[in-house]
């Protein structure tokens, strides 16, 4: 068995020509970053259990400013990889 930690982090940046003419800049976001960590039990060769959260932060995407926040929690378990 193994513990496994891992951290991620992403940013996704449009260039500012996207707007207006490709995207609607009331409903497209113009950037989101991510950050994100795990945690996964390695029981044996044939099951892993994994514990996921993702948090995604937006600048645009509303007509009001940005978009809302978005965190996601996710579990999984997976047998025989």
């Amino acid at each position: 068995g193994a513990l496994v930690l891992s951290l991620r982090a992403g940013e996704l940046e449009l260039d500012p020509a996207t707007f207006p003419e490709y995207a609607d800049p009331t409903r497209a976001v113009r950037r989101a970053t991510n950050l994100g960590g795990s945690v996964g039990w390695l029981l044996n060769r044939a099951v892993r259990v994994v514990l996921d959260y993702q948090q995604t932060e937006f600048a645009g995407g509303a007509a009001d400013g940005d978009r809302e926040t978005e965190q996601v929690v996710l579990a999984r378990i997976q047998l025989a990889f």
